[in-house]
Order: structure tokens, then C-alpha cells, then sequence
């Protein structure tokens, strides 16, 4: 299993160059991924399965591509993880040349982890239709992978098209930026899922357990081997914790279901606002607490899961 530092919700207060030199800590430290979350712009609303917003609207979410260029150049092994990217939210070569500009200046480390969201006002702030973000998402991630796989590369569909179209710099092969999808498991985003991703980010509630991650990464699972893929490597990332407790007191208590769960990351948070020094002792407890379970991931592998 592998560690990762869920740096957004650091930030609230403090100087955005305190992340980079947060990211860079918790790379010495031992942790395997530094992850961030976004909004792109932010509205008081609350989404359909919650009575209030997860984040307050004045909540700082720095873009995540560009963030991941800076945390790139004072790192040099820890992967950089999306947990989510709006994926409709951004024109379809933009993301493309974007991403492939952070994958080549982190040697590969890119991990591009994408969801529609949930927030209404957000899309229309952005002049993309929300009804049709599903479809939107489909149509972006497909012409990113025609962009990656080919130069000049060209592509049509009903909300995005371009023919005999260079985007460089672009990786050596379309599957080097491995593709997440996150939340709800749909029958869409197992579909996607089983055709081209690498990832799935189980949308969690206060209701969802360990064992019902397991049920929805078995579904990915052999609707990967109905594709004629194999989900041996397939990756599972959740937020931890989900919701209360501590960083030791539920690492200890849920580590084996967990693991039978098939799940193989975890992004966790620091609480906010900290400053660097707080933060540092933070990633530092957190990283001596995981060690042990580093070690006994290996304990249940995807064959052996019930």
C-alpha cells in the first residue's frame, strides 16, 4: 500500500510556496505520493448527498497541474496524484499539453485522477453544460489519449474535434499518464474504468464501508477481464481517514479490511491551517505510524481477496 499526503487542505491560510516546501518534506520523510484536490471556482452550495458543502466556499484550491510543475522540481520519486481534476471543466488539448508538460517534467511521476464533480454553479461559471458533464468527460479523455498516441493525432465527437492537430511535448506512450476516474461506482465509470483507466477514487459517505470498496473494485475488476485487460495492477485510492478519528487510531483499527478490500493508496490530509515546522512533525508521525503496515500490504494480494 502507499502513502500519500493530501496537501490542499493544508494550505487555508499559509503562503502557497509553504506547500511546495511541505511536498518536498514529506518526499523525505517516505511518503510515496503527494496529492491534490480542486475547485476551480467555488460557490456556498451543498452537494446532493450532504445537508452542508464539504469545503467552505473560501476554502484555497491552488490548480493542481501547475502546482504539480513547482512540487516537481524539488522532488524526485514521490508520484504526483489528482485526487480529483475536473476533467470537463478544461478544453480537451489544453489538458492534454498541459498534462503531458507535467508528466515530462516530473520523469513520469504523473497520476491523472479525474471526476465530473458535483458542483452546478461551478460548470456554469465555466460555461460547460452540467447535465452533459458525463458525456463532456468522455469526450475530453478520449481526445487527450488520441493526443497522446499520435502527432499529427485527429479526433471528432459531438462537443469536441480537431483534425491533423500537434500537441508536444507528448509521452512516449499513451498509457504512461495513468488515468484515475473518481466517484460514485455507475455503470459509466465502471465502463471507463474497464476500457482504459489504471485507478478507481470510490466516492465515500458517512454510510460506505471498507467491504463496499471491495464490492465496487471486484465490479471493476471483471469488467476489466471482459475487456480483455488485466486488473492485476489495478489501483484503489481513498481519503484517509474518511471521517473522524485519528491518523494512528483508524490505521490500526481498519489496516486488514482494508487491505482485503483490495485498497492500494491512501491520501490523507493534514489538518488545517499548519504551519511548515507543524506540518513537518505531522508527516513525520504519520510516516513512523504507516511503516509496519508499508511492509504487511503485500499480505493480501488481488488473487487471494475475497
Amino acid at each position: 500500500m502507499r502513502l500519500g499526503v493530501y496537501l490542499t487542505s493544508m494550505l487555508q491560510g499559509r503562503p502557497l510556496r509553504d506547500l511546495v516546501e511541505v511536498g518536498r518534506l514529506a518526499e523525505d520523510f517516505g511518503f510515496d505520493d503527494l496529492c491534490l484536490g480542486e475547485h476551480v471556482v467555488a460557490f456556498d452550495a451543498a452537494p446532493p448527498w450532504a445537508a452542508r458543502a464539504p469545503h467552505p466556499p473560501t476554502e484555497a484550491f491552488p490548480e493542481p497541474l501547475s502546482t504539480f510543475a513547482a512540487l516537481a522540481m524539488v522532488t524526485r520519486r514521490v508520484r504526483l496524484v489528482s485526487c480529483i481534476l475536473i476533467a470537463p471543466l478544461r478544453p480537451a488539448a489544453l489538458l492534454a499539453k498541459t498534462a503531458a508538460t507535467v508528466h515530462a517534467l516530473s520523469n513520469g511521476r504523473l497520476v491523472l485522477g479525474v471526476s465530473v464533480s458535483w458542483m452546478e454553479p461551478e460548470y456554469a461559471a465555466l460555461g460547460v453544460p452540467f447535465d452533459a458533464r458525463g458525456a463532456v468527460l468522455d469526450d475530453v479523455i478520449h481526445a487527450c489519449r488520441a493526443l497522446w498516441s499520435a502527432s499529427p493525432a485527429s479526433f471528432s465527437s459531438r462537443t469536441v474535434s480537431f483534425e491533423n492537430a500537434y500537441c508536444e511535448p507528448r509521452p512516449a506512450h499513451v498509457d504512461d499518464i495513468p488515468l484515475w476516474f473518481g466517484g460514485v461506482c455507475t455503470s459509466r465509470l465502471v465502463r471507463r474504468v474497464a476500457r482504459y483507466g489504471q485507478g478507481f477514487l470510490p466516492h465515500i459517505t458517512s454510510g460506505t464501508s471498507w467491504e463496499d470498496v471491495g464490492a465496487e473494485r471486484r465490479r471493476i475488476e471483471q469488467a476489466m477481464h471482459a475487456e480483455g485487460r488485466d486488473s492485476a495492477n489495478l489501483e484503489v485510492g481513498v481519503r484517509f481517514p474518511p471521517f473522524g478519528g485519528s491518523f494512528e487510531e483508524v490505521l490500526g483499527r481498519d489496516m486488514q479490511r482494508m487491505l482485503a478490500a483490495g485498497i492500494t493508496q491512501l491520501y490523507c490530509p493534514l489538518r488545517a491551517p499548519q504551519t511548515v515546522s507543524e506540518a513537518a512533525r505531522a508527516l513525520e508521525r504519520m510516516a513512523r505510524e504507516f511503516e509496519p503496515y508499508r511492509q504487511s500490504s503485500e499480505v493480501v494480494s488481488p488473487s487471494s481477496r475475497p
